[in-house]
């Protein structure tokens, strides 16, 4: 039996490792904390859409673009929604605005662009990461409230897309989460070991270009009022990060950093520009929710400071909301959305 000795050692060199690699992930991705409801925010749900994962405000109105895809069921179409928040029991919320278009739709971030033209009339338009193209898509947004696909972009360097800011009515900054594909097995490795092969691509109306790269998974992005200032969440780097930009040239410069103890996932610009950033506690968690392998996952919605300060707005172990993605301010209502819950969150007082 001496013959089997080199095989045990083998056996429980291998537990040994697989423990070790166990506990490595667990303690990186924040599995064994402890996440407490907090916050003074107060919300109501608003039931029935699914996996609202982001959230695009028309300014100066309640009105709100969502993106949605019903993901834990596993639904072969995503679709973006139009709501109303000074109206949120019109039935018309429910309602696929594409027309069906594309047929594909895996809807990621959205942005929704807003302008007058010389003669007073406004210009509404809706930007959308479709993950089924890989591609951007841009929709005319109609006086009822339909879009009217226009336009799809698409790039070689363009594997993964995650989130969209139009820099004008053709023109956007786009983040290539990883450049293998995030479903690939090299993406998940970029992901698990925070390798730096994430990027912001930048289309001006005419060409692509490479403005920001060597980021751990970038995520979401928000745009300032006045073009100068966009805002990025590295997510694996647990970050958000500051760019000036040129607005006649698009050219990015990061002026800060600002860590986060948190996977920041999504960000918008509240009031007296603050940045409202959607994050995860706990990633692995929300990915097993997001595939049906878990009941729920905690939630957070993070408020930064322009002197860098955060504050938790609300945190939910996963009893109200279950893997929240974005928070975004609509006048005096934040609304809180999900990758794969079967609603989102209504909420004021924050």
């Amino acid at each position: 039996m001496r013959f089997l000795t080199p095989f045990v050692y083998l056996i429980a060199l291998t537990a040994i490792g697989a423990i070790a690699v166990i506990v490595w992930l667990g303690f990186s991705f924040r599995q064994f904390d402890v996440v407490e409801a907090k916050g003074k925010l107060r919300c109501t749900p608003v039931v029935g859409i699914y996996g609202a994962i982001d959230i695009a405000p028309l300014p100066g109105t309640g009105i709100a673009f969502l993106s949605t895809m019903d993901r834990r069921g596993e639904a072969p179409r995503g679709m973006l929604l139009r709501f109303d928040t000074d109206n949120p029991l019109d039935d018309s919320s429910w309602r696929d605005r594409t027309d069906g278009a594309p047929a594909l739709l895996n809807p990621m971030g959205i942005d929704l662009y807003h302008t007058l033209l010389p003669d007073g009339r406004a210009l509404n338009r809706l930007f959308a990461v479709n993950l089924a193209g890989p591609e951007v898509l841009l929709y005319d947004i109609d006086a009822s409230g339909d879009l009217v696909l226009r336009e799809r972009f698409s790039d070689p360097r363009l594997t993964s897309p995650n989130d969209v800011v139009a820099t004008g009515p053709r023109s956007f900054y786009v983040t290539n989460d990883t450049a293998a594909g995030r479903e690939s097995w090299r993406g998940k490795v970029d992901f698990m070991f925070g390798f730096k092969t994430g990027q912001i691509l930048h289309y001006d109306g005419s060409s692509w270009s490479d403005v920001a790269d060597g980021l751990a998974f970038p995520n979401g992005l928000a745009l300032s009022d006045d073009g100068k200032t966009l805002y990025l969440a590295e997510m694996r780097a647990k970050r958000l990060v500051r760019y000036e930009r040129d607005p006649e040239t698009d050219v990015l410069t990061a002026s800060r950093y600002v860590p986060l103890d948190t996977f920041p996932d999504s960000v918008s610009i509240d009031t007296d520009n603050h940045v409202l950033v959607g994050s995860i506690p706990q990633p692995l968690s929300f990915t097993a929710y997001g595939e049906g392998l878990k009941d729920q996952a905690p939630s957070q919605i993070m408020r930064v400071a322009e002197s860098g300060l955060t504050e938790t707005v609300f945190q939910d172990p996963g009893d109200v909301l279950s893997a929240a993605t974005v928070g975004v301010r609509l006048k005096d209502k934040i609304l809180i959305g999900s990758r794969a819950a079967d609603r989102f969150l209504m909420c004021s007082g924050g």
